[in-house]
């Protein structure tokens, strides 16, 4: 059997094994009764705000008090020792309230169960991509790569909507390589549902001058304003900004940043002592810095059909994701089709896809070692024992970093003495 052949089996027995272990992860929690103290926690949030539409109090749905009384009728499902679910913040625009109110309409563990297979069909949506763009993978060897990372996995535990938001980003990506540049405008403006990541993606058309994607791009945008404000009145779409502050912090404990894969989390983890203004700076100097790089791979002519197109892209979604001041590791998930568009070219040198590979599944290996070797699958009710340990926290961004930076040195072809890398040629862009 050939090598090839014989580390791919390897590789999809591995992807199968990590999802089978999610498996037992999820029903070990809900069997615990940490159901929406710790499985679907995020969810429960989400769940609050939209009840709170509902209600047509929609104004307060950025008001922690509000949030509380709206989720503390989720304890009845619950059966660990806590006494109350924590009312945090919530900082997403009225029009994901608006989404969501849907699922609020069953019993609540109904709706998160049909959110849960929502999301997991558009994960197997997502894989189909991924075989479209890597065939030798084949379909079950697909749909366990991407149910075996830790940002899939994690965001569907969390009920999280990022699994969901990577189809817009893959799908956007398909629109422009078939020069349906209104259609990618429109998926776009889907991405909106979590505006930071939309932010570069949007520069990046208006440099680009694809301005019927940014035609698109702007109908969709007014149309989620649009049901946000109907569904949750204007006054909510006006607090927004001041709840998206709340949480601007550097070191804010409910934000989490540690938890992040983006220069935040890697400022923090080196600094962990910083000023908060002198952080600030820091991070927004390197964030910008790193989306400006993402956007350097595309000068010159426009050319989908071009073999650098999909490394491009993807390029720009880590640049998109390492910049993007509040980005935990679920937000990976938007990487799924990006990824394997740019492993599916000949541009990338065989270090990157080391690169890319490393920070996809290394993080798979810590959850599986310490969760289920070391911990034997513990359920613990504190809140502050993770569940989905990744050690240290940073790993993940200094992984997609690296990714980024090499990635990004292949396509601009710069020439790497390196003894273990091969020199790049130049790519016409």
């Amino acid at each position: 059997m050939p090598k090839v052949t014989i580390l791919r089996a390897v590789f999809v027995a591995f992807c199968l094994l990590s999802t089978a272990f999610y498996a037992a992860r999820f029903w070990g929690v809900f069997a615990a009764g940490e159901l929406f103290h710790r499985l679907g926690f995020d969810w429960s949030l989400f769940y609050a705000q939209a009840i709170a539409v509902r209600a047509g109090a929609g104004a307060n749905m950025y008001d922690p008090a509000e949030i509380d009384a709206y989720l503390q009728p989720l304890m009845r499902y619950y059966g660990g020792p806590a006494t109350a679910l924590n009312g945090w913040p919530q900082p997403y625009p009225p029009w994901l309230a608006a989404a969501v109110v849907p699922f609020t309409l069953p019993p609540a563990p109904v709706g998160f169960a049909l959110w849960l297979g929502v999301s997991i069909l558009a994960a197997l949506f997502l894989a189909y991509r991924v075989w479209q763009l890597i065939p030798d993978l084949g379909p079950l060897g697909a749909a366990a790569a991407i149910l075996a990372t830790v940002p899939v996995a994690w965001g569907l535990f969390l009920g999280q909507p990022t699994v969901l938001l990577a189809i817009p980003v893959g799908e956007m990506l398909i629109s422009f390589k078939a020069r349906k540049d209104l259609r990618a405008g429109l998926w776009l403006a889907v991405l909106l549902l979590k505006p930071q990541y939309a932010l570069l993606f949007g520069v990046w058309i208006l440099w680009k001058q694809r301005w019927h994607a940014l035609a698109g791009a702007v109908v969709g945008g007014l149309v989620f304003i649009g049901i946000g404000v109907l569904a949750a009145g204007l006054d909510s779409l006006l607090r927004f900004p001041a709840a998206l502050g709340e949480l601007s912090d550097l070191k804010n404990a409910i934000a989490g940043p540690v938890l992040m894969m983006n220069w935040r989390a890697l400022v923090l983890a080196a600094r962990p002592g910083i000023d908060d203004h002198v952080g600030l700076v820091v991070v927004w100097t390197l964030s910008l810095l790193t989306m400006l790089a993402g956007l350097l791979v595309w000068r010159g002519k426009w050319d989908p059909d071009a073999p650098s197109f999909g490394p491009r892209f993807c390029v720009l979604t880590l640049g998109a994701l390492l910049g993007s001041y509040h980005n935990h590791f679920h937000g990976a998930a938007l990487l799924i089709v990006p990824i394997a568009a740019a492993w599916a070219s000949p541009l990338l040198s065989p270090l990157t896809r080391v690169a890319l590979w490393a920070a996809i599944y290394i993080p798979t290996f810590f959850v599986l070692w310490v969760s289920g070797i070391v911990d034997h699958l513990a359920v613990s009710p504190d809140p502050n024992v993770p569940l989905w340990t990744v050690w240290p926290n940073a790993l993940p961004a200094v992984l997609f970093l690296i990714a980024f930076a090499l990635l990004w040195i292949d396509l601009v072809g710069v020439q790497m003495p390196l003894p273990w890398r091969p020199a790049v040629r130049r790519y016409a862009p």
